[in-house]
């Protein structure tokens, strides 16, 4: 261990944090002794996740004296100090560490000990407590704890379904739903003991109160979004689709046709819709609505609205319309918003969104039915429904596009759905059916031959997979494609 501090000979007369801000994270406080399938740091160098039978996060021992420092000075921070939530963290952080600094010179405090007591100190008021480093882990898809007592589980791309070494006594975990709803800007009370929102990360939170509406306890579930906005190149690497389709869904982009993405809970909808999008032209107008912010996109002359509820959706989706946007994008529809929405289809709007459902027909009646009652003659407008389902292949949990769909209205009377694609399991492949019918919708819409449709979308594919083996960034993907559609409308 360090020795004991010496703070005059630190600051002398000037009082300069940085040094020590600086030594204290370069202490290894983290011991790991134990086999591990996987292991990796969540925050260098205090917290680290350990992956064995389960997902365990290491962090610094404290000895009971530390423990008794941590107690009094994060008392005393929390009587005389107010952090403001905002963009600027790293000055947050600086003030709190000074502030701490000035405690800790009372005390006969090691290196390592300040370093040890300043991350938890830090945890709690700048962070999310103990749930702080599994918040930062970029592998992590979920995060949720079913009640008082029970363990946290996390869902990790590369693992699956893993309990975690965290649980949370009953009023410690009262204390932190509230506060999730709190740094999500809602609230809940035992006359609201649900809430749905999104934290300032960006992370989709769902948190229950007390024992109103379980019988476990509060309870709490965290989507966590990518920091790097998933692309068509992550989707392809992953055979979530493949090259092939991930150019013909360009090419529909392109020409505007409209499209449905449909699938069960944690299919990959969501996560479908932004890589689509992302395929729209750089400066287009572009509208979302959404009731939680899931939408992310890199382009200039986009307008993202926010509905606090249903009825907010079904308002912002009329507004938008006096927008006149190029394409609208509407996070995921439920209810009346849906009938609007064909609406903006039938009028030229070009129209992506999703919707929960686990199959095509399960998808159309819920739509032509009770309560959403879209008429039939208004799917003429929609071009293509997609089915995306969570599976696994190996024993891995995988995202694919069951199915591709090109959807027709037949006489009026009737919504027809014809297969383009379909995923087989068995080989984890894709399966060519009706690709020359939505080559045929392509080839009208260009007033092109279908060879030179399906010309572009073979030198579309050879494209993407050079992108794919460049992987380029956010910014520069986007001018690749652009400069690609430049030149593809040149030789049109």
């Amino acid at each position: 261990m360090s020795g004991l501090l010496d703070f005059k000979k630190i600051f002398g007369k000037d009082e300069d944090y940085s040094d020590l801000f600086e030594k204290v994270h370069t202490i290894d406080y983290v011991r790991v002794d134990v086999e591990a399938c996987d292991s990796y740091w969540l925050q260098k160098p205090f917290a680290r996740a350990v992956i064995t039978e389960e997902y365990r996060v290491v962090e610094p021992e404290l000895s009971l004296e530390e423990l008794a420092f941590l107690e009094l000075v994060h008392r005393k921070l929390r009587e005389r100090l107010v952090l403001k939530e905002g963009k600027e963290l790293e000055n947050r952080e600086m003030l709190l560490f000074r502030e701490f600094v000035k405690e800790a010179k009372k005390a006969n405090l090691s290196e390592e000990s300040v370093g040890k007591v300043w991350y938890y100190l830090r945890r709690e008021f700048l962070g999310y407590g103990k749930l702080d480093p599994i918040l930062k882990d970029p592998h992590l898809e979920d995060i949720s704890c079913s009640g008082y007592g029970l363990p946290v589980y996390v869902y990790h791309r590369a693992y699956g379904s893993l309990r975690t070494n965290i649980s949370f006594e009953e009023g410690e975990l009262d204390s932190f739903v509230m506060k999730l709803a709190q740094k999500a800007n809602t609230q809940v009370s035992l006359e609201k003991p649900i809430a749905d929102a999104t934290l300032p990360t960006g992370e989709r939170i769902q948190v229950t109160y007390r024992r109103v509406v379980s019988t476990r306890g509060s309870t709490f579930s965290i989507r966590k979004v990518s920091e790097e906005p998933i692309t068509p190149l992550d989707l392809i690497a992953w055979n979530t689709v493949t090259s092939k389709i991930a150019a013909l869904l360009w090419l529909c982009v392109d020409t505007r046709l409209n499209v449905l993405i449909t699938g069960s809970t944690a299919s990959g909808k969501t996560t479908m819709l932004n890589a689509l999008s992302l395929f729209i032209p750089y400066r287009v107008k572009i509208v979302s609505i959404e009731d939680t912010r899931e939408v992310r996109l890199p382009h200039e002359n986009w307008i993202p609205f926010l509905a606090k509820d249903a009825d907010g959706m079904f308002e912002l989706l009329k507004a938008s319309l006096r927008q006149r946007p190029e394409y609208l994008i509407v996070g995921e529809v439920r209810g009346r918003e849906a009938i609007t929405m064909f609406q903006a289809m039938n009028t030229g709007h070009t129209t992506y969104s999703t919707m929960h459902a686990g199959d095509a027909v399960s998808a159309i009646n819920r739509l032509i039915h009770e309560p959403i009652n879209v008429p039939l003659a208004m799917f003429d407008a929609l071009d293509l429904l997609m089915v995306m389902k969570m599976d696994h292949v190996e024993g891995r949990a995988v995202r694919r596009v069951k199915w591709l769909y090109l959807v027709e209205l037949e006489e009026g009377v009737k919504v027809k759905t014809v297969p383009v694609f379909s995923w087989d399991k068995a080989e984890d492949y894709y399966l060519e059916l009706n690709y020359d019918a939505v080559v045929r919708r392509l080839s009208e819409a260009y007033g092109k031959s279908e060879k030179f449709v399906k010309d572009e979308v073979e030198r579309r594919t050879f494209f993407l997979e050079r992108l794919l083996d460049e992987r380029p960034r956010m910014q520069e993907l986007v001018g690749r494609l652009e400069s690609y559609r430049k030149d593809f409308y040149e030789r049109l």
